[in-house]
């Protein structure tokens, strides 16, 4: 624990539902927060894809969640428990911590590289998939990396739209007001939700944006608001405990955890 409170304001950009731990992890350091949700998530337009997966869960060999949102979507349609012998893999430490909160025994996360590559490389490590049934939880869209990989290694992958993103609905003014009273960060965590300010940011709000201070815990965020004109990045540890431990130390280099 820091030894006095570092006074800055960040603002943090997850999911309404996913910003909670963050927020709360920052304010005890005594820094203060805004959110700013750039990613809304909600229930997939159609649930039948869901629901025909849940009523065959064990008869997969594992489980593949892409996100702390496929992981809420999946529990809060689930009738029943979750099967015991059926390990769940994520690709970081956020993903993991939720499937331990919802009741998960056995989670499978990388150790270091916190996305599908380094997936691919842990299951790769734990054994053949060659024959394996694998179901794969995530939303509408996004990367093929997990799923080409495992087809690509001999699984029969199983994909699911569990949950729907979509750009949220911002307000100009407010944002303004935000800005004046004071942005020493911005904590973007996907790629999408840093395309989706960008989309939206028009004019002299999106050249402040652009020269505001950004912490991100993967490399491919960091290149998507290069790709917008930003270039003051700081690359944090991953996971919301991770993340603010990482802006502790850039904002107070004596910081200290007993973490």
């Amino acid at each position: 624990m820091n030894l006095a409170p570092i006074a800055k304001r960040i603002w943090v950009t997850r999911p309404k539902d996913q910003a909670g731990y963050l927020t709360e992890c920052l304010n005890k350091e005594g820094i203060d927060t805004y959110t700013l949700p750039l990613l809304n998530i909600s229930a997939a337009a159609d649930s039948s894809q869901l629901n025909a997966a849940l009523a065959q869960l064990t008869q997969f060999d594992l489980a593949v969640f892409i996100s702390p949102s496929a992981l809420n979507a999946v529990f809060a349609a689930l009738n029943a428990p979750w099967p015991a012998d059926l390990a769940v893999a994520v690709v970081g430490p956020g993903s993991a911590q939720r499937a331990a909160e919802l009741g998960v025994q056995r989670i499978i996360v990388p150790p270091q590289q916190f996305d599908g590559e380094g997936l691919l490389e842990q299951l790769k490590k734990l054994g053949p998939q060659t024959g394996k049934k694998i179901v794969l939880f995530r939303g509408n869209g996004g990367r093929d990396i997990l799923p080409a990989g495992l087809t690509a290694a001999g699984a029969e992958v199983t994909l699911v739209t569990a949950y729907q993103r979509s750009a949220p609905q911002l307000d100009s003014a407010e944002i303004e007001r935000q800005l004046q009273l004071g942005c020493d960060g911005i904590v973007i965590s996907s790629s999408e939700a840093a395309q989706h300010l960008f989309n939206w940011a028009g004019g002299e709000t999106r050249l402040k944006l652009q020269c505001a201070l950004y912490f991100v815990p993967h490399p491919q965020i960091a290149e998507a608001l290069r790709a917008n004109g930003v270039r003051n990045i700081v690359q944090t540890a991953a996971g919301d405990d991770g993340i603010t431990r990482s802006i502790c130390r850039y904002f107070s280099p004596d910081f200290s955890s007993n973490e």
